[in-house]
């Protein structure tokens, strides 16, 4: 083989290796740059499950944990701890205690989180203590337990409108227990309706109207037309008719 043969080979073989390993960092790449996608992806965008990493995994351990389905660090890293969090959630909620965050696991656990975010969102605003949000779902649920679930966020809805009016009392328990002109506002305070515990549906509006809803268009007072016959009530402004309910503004 002369000089300019061998050197062509050369030449040839260095190309050929060089395209090699280029295909091979490529194939690399690609393959980093698909596991990183699935750690980017949000919580609900796939079935986690053993062996799954990223940030939606954390939000998962992070969700597990604040529960008390899972102890342990927030590590991204669906493991034993995870897994069995998971089996530990299902078993509370009567699902199929698999392991596997897909389906109505799923579905369950954004519905929690959704919650969490909507409770800190009213916490930006009053900062209710969780005794607080208590009083405020019994107060509910003793003036509309009865009524439609609009209707009950309704009622939500006017308490917050009070709190945030110079007429009315800046505390919630305060507005609750107002008493003007030698009358309690709220007549389940006087009746004693205000200390039975509330149910789900009046802490669900609870949250909702603290979430920013407000089907009554800013009314800060409420009244049943068949219960009360009281001229200055149903002299004022109506804003809604939701249930049995008026809504009115001061």
């Amino acid at each position: 083989m002369n000089k300019k043969s061998l050197l062509m080979f050369f030449l040839f073989t260095f190309i050929l290796a060089s395209g090699v390993v280029y295909a091979q960092a490529t194939i690399n790449a690609d393959a980093a740059g698909g596991e990183k996608s699935d750690a980017n992806k949000e919580l609900g965008a796939r079935a986690l499950q053993i062996g799954d990493k990223g940030e939606d995994v954390a939000a998962l351990q992070n969700i597990l944990k604040e529960l008390g389905f899972r102890e342990g660090e927030i590590d991204g890293v669906f493991g034993p701890l995870t897994h069995g969090g998971v089996q530990r959630f299902q078993a509370a909620h009567g699902l199929k205690t698999d392991g596997v965050a897909a389906g109505k696991t799923m579905e369950l656990l954004l519905a929690v989180r959704q919650e969490d975010k909507l409770d800190t969102m009213a916490a930006a605003e009053f900062s209710f203590t969780p005794a607080e949000l208590d009083l405020f779902a019994r107060l509910v649920h003793a003036e509309a337990g009865g009524e439609p679930y609009l209707g009950q966020v309704a009622v939500a809805a006017t308490v917050l409108n009070r709190l945030r009016s110079p007429k009315f009392p800046n505390t919630l328990s305060g507005v609750v227990y107002q008493i003007e002109s030698g009358k309690y506002q709220y007549s389940p305070v006087l009746d004693g309706r205000i200390n039975l515990p509330a149910k789900e549906p009046a802490k669900k509006a609870v949250r909702e109207a603290l979430s920013g809803k407000d089907p009554t268009g800013g009314a800060t007072g409420f009244y049943n037309p068949a219960k009360t016959s009281n001229y200055w009530v149903r002299s004022r402004p109506v804003s809604a008719r939701i249930g049995s309910h008026m809504f009115f503004y001061y």
